[in-house]
């Protein structure tokens, strides 16, 4: 996925992280817009004609089998693609890019089998901020997705996610969470500390039930329940005071409870 097509899926999100990406002080951390200025390496063995110039290294679509332990000379890196590959793991070395934000793994289904494993090294990445797992065919999301405590986008977007565990509540700086297509039937009831979430995307699921607590997201802007199976939403949506826009669309049991629902999110629009 290109920097411009991420800018453009999460605009919403993008003028945030520019505000905060410099939380740790660290001024060699570049924003979206100075990476987007950055030459894209295509190739290892081009990057490592001039390793400390290298922020931005995509290899998609290039049938890996694995992630070249070479990557660990590019000190610089920051943003990093291997969309669409046969990845099956992640390497230890992968722990020497530090000043590493962005993560793309999308569409390596093999990767499904070592997730576990992996997330324990990512954790290891201090500046990690944005990670893509999308369309890897996941079921189980490992409970070890808490330990990366820094992250602010997640993308689980066409995975077979049943449920979530309890420890994705440990992700107090998650902005946007992704979770489009899957199979969820509930949310945890400690989803509330998510309290810097922004933009939630449940869209394409099986949600027939919203816990109370999700009221007690009070950061929320952007809320997508669009084709699950509500049949109600609690009371304490009134809480949701920065909620802009929510997508309610076919949720067919919902019909009969639009009125009810506009006069309780009297700022918000909503979709039905």
């Amino acid at each position: 996925m290109s920097l411009i097509k991420l800018y453009n899926k999460f605009f919403l999100l993008i003028i945030l992280l520019q505000s905060n990406i410099m939380l740790l002080g660290q001024t060699n951390l570049l924003t979206l817009k100075e990476l987007s200025s950055k030459k894209t390496y295509l190739s290892v063995k081009d990057g490592l004609k001039n390793p400390s110039k290298v922020y931005i290294l995509s290899l998609a679509y290039l049938n890996l089998n694995q992630i070249p332990k070479e990557i660990s000379k590019f000190t610089n890196l920051q943003y990093l693609n291997f969309e669409n590959n046969n990845i099956s793991s992640i390497p230890i070395e992968i722990v020497t890019l530090q000043k590493l934000q962005y993560l793309d793994l999308s569409k390596n289904p093999k990767l499904k089998y070592n997730l576990k494993s992996g997330l324990k090294i990512l954790s290891k990445l201090r500046n990690l901020i944005s990670l893509g797992l999308s369309e890897n065919g996941i079921s189980r999301l490992p409970k070890e997705i808490g330990s990366l405590r820094r992250l602010q986008l997640l993308g689980l977007e066409n995975n077979n996610l049943i449920k979530l565990p309890e420890e994705i509540g440990r992700l107090r700086n998650l902005r946007a969470l992704h979770l489009t297509n899957n199979k969820l039937v509930k949310l945890p009831c400690n989803i509330y500390r998510l309290r810097s979430l922004q933009t939630f995307d449940l869209s394409r699921n099986r949600i027939s039930y919203l816990p109370p607590e999700i009221g007690k997201l009070w950061n929320l802007i952007y809320f997508d329940l669009s084709r699950n199976r509500l049949t109600s939403l609690p009371y304490h949506f009134i809480k949701l005071k920065k909620l802009q826009k929510l997508d309610l669309r076919k949720n067919i049991k919902l019909r009969n409870e639009r009125s009810k629902i506009k006069k309780m999110l009297t700022r918000t629009k909503i979709r039905f």
